[in-house]
């Protein structure tokens, strides 16, 4: 008996193997989608100058990005801040969610690489109301065994796929390190300098109501008018009003950094007295070593190669598919039974399938899966021109706020030095009010527009590392362990 079931399904081996074969020319013929898709003249080419050999851009995980280039700014307190942002803020813990979710769907799509076992199990009680034949109960157990045999290499497609989007969302959780870095650091440049506003507005008021008693003095003396007096109480009334605004820029920066650090925003983090003082630029890596170290690009180019598997996986859903299964039954006896090789080779069944008529479904699905591909090919030289566009913006901005900062400080060091000449002559009478007030906001938006400068020269030095996909500073970013 057993002779016979193993030379039927050798039989049916062979059928399958011949209606296989085939289509061998079919599957042979296939071709990676991504060849006629792959970017290296367009994009690489056309971004660096002749470069030798273009090539894709390898997923090196050492290479992702570190945020340890935020210790090139001396400020421990901004380090901790990082530090506990990177751990507490929910869009962190939100990534890094999305990459437990894929690791676990490598496993989903690894399923179809092994057999699939089941047991199943019944159970049934009959009464007949008769005393000639007599009540029955019966029980029976079960286990079934399938196997798709991968002859092109569909499940596999899979499997890698599901792969390359999880080496993807592991670029996406570095990408989140790195922009809450970038955001946490802005955050806290952004309350330092809301800080020193404050503290300016509040010298300019104090000044404001110097000038105003001077005035008044004079007023008093008869030696100026009462228009003079109402002008000096409208700038002290201005100044109240901008430092009372100041204040209120100040309060909302700090509940920036405390929403990133997942605090209630209580507005009650205090900033340090000053900026951190701008650290030399440190050495640029070339672009290649750019696209290998973008957290985007890792992803985009992970995605576009999952896309060219599912491509391959859509056409050779057209093919025929071999599944092998095997089922073993015992009715209310020794388990053991169910286990036996020969009750299962008993029940060993192998089914070919291959699709004949979907209207047009399966081909649709094909081109579905091309067009989306095209996207992804698009969306990632798209991705790389940007990638080019925030390393030129940061590093022109780097020539262009030192020399703005540059020019401020002679502004403001021309507008004090006007300003205490002015308020020596009003005192003596020689010039009006006008002047000395003129004099007065002249020096405090220079001052103002001086630490803004400052800010946004160490804003820009955050955004350059950030474009360059981290930072040259420390070991690779951890994604494996938990925040």
């Amino acid at each position: 008996m057993r002779e016979t079931l193993t030379s039927k399904f050798t039989i049916a081996a062979l059928l399958a193997s011949v209606t296989l074969s085939g289509c061998a020319g079919f599957g042979a013929n296939m071709s990676n989608p991504l060849d006629r898709f792959r970017p290296e003249a367009t994009i690489v080419e056309a971004v660096v100058p002749t470069p030798p050999e273009p090539k894709w851009a390898a997923y090196v995980p050492d290479a992702l990005p570190s945020t340890d280039w935020v210790s090139e700014f001396n400020d421990p307190t901004l380090r901790r801040i990082v530090d506990t942002a990177l751990v507490a803020n929910p869009d962190i813990r939100a990534a890094r969610a999305r990459l437990d979710a894929a690791e676990q769907s490598i496993t989903i799509a690894s399923q179809g690489l092994r057999p699939s076992v089941s047991a199943t199990g019944r159970a049934s009680h009959s009464e007949f109301g008769n005393e000639f034949i007599g009540d029955s109960n019966n029980i029976s157990t079960g286990l079934g065994a399938s196997w798709e045999a991968d002859v092109w290499g569909r499940v596999r497609d899979t499997a890698n796929a599901s792969e390359l989007e999880y080496d993807a969302s592991s670029a996406d959780y570095a990408a989140a390190r790195l922009s809450i870095a970038g955001r946490s650091a802005q955050a806290w440049f952004d309350l330092i300098e809301a800080r020193l506003q404050s503290e300016l507005s509040e010298r300019n008021l104090e000044t404001q109501k110097r000038a105003l008693r001077l005035t008044e003095r004079r007023f008093r003396s008869g030696l100026t008018t009462s228009a003079d007096v109402r002008i000096a109480r409208s700038s002290v009334a201005s100044a109240e009003a901008s430092l009372a605004s100041r204040r209120q820029q100040q309060s909302a920066a700090s509940r920036r950094v405390e929403i990133l650090l997942r605090e209630y925003p209580q507005a009650q983090l205090t900033a340090s007295l000053d900026l951190p003082e701008l650290p030399p630029l440190p050495g640029l890596p070339d672009p290649q070593a750019m696209l290998i170290r973008r957290p985007d690009l890792i992803a985009a180019e992970r995605r576009m190669a999952a896309q060219g598997l599912r491509v391959d996986i859509a056409r050779k859903a057209m093919l025929p598919r071999l599944t092998l299964s095997a089922d073993g039954n015992l009715q209310a006896g020794d388990i053991t039974e169910l286990f036996d090789i020969d009750a299962l080779i008993g029940t060993l069944v192998a089914n070919l399938v291959a699709p004949i008529y979907q209207a047009g479904a399966l081909k649709a699905e094909v081109k579905r899966n091309e067009a989306v591909l095209r996207q992804q090919v698009e969306n990632y030289a798209s991705t790389v021109l940007v990638a080019y566009l925030d390393v030129e913006n940061a590093l022109d901005a780097e020539q262009r706020l030192a020399e703005r900062e540059a020019a401020l400080r002679v502004a403001l060091e021309e507008a004090r030095q006007a300003e205490a000449r002015l308020e020596r002559q009003y005192t003596q009478g020689l010039v009006n009010i006008l002047l000395l007030l003129d004099a007065q906001s002249r020096a405090i938006n220079a001052e103002g527009a001086l630490i803004s400068a400052r800010k946004e020269r160490l804003a820009n030095r955050v955004r350059l590392h950030l474009a360059l996909g981290g930072g040259a500073y420390g070991g690779p970013a951890d994604i494996t362990a938990a925040p």
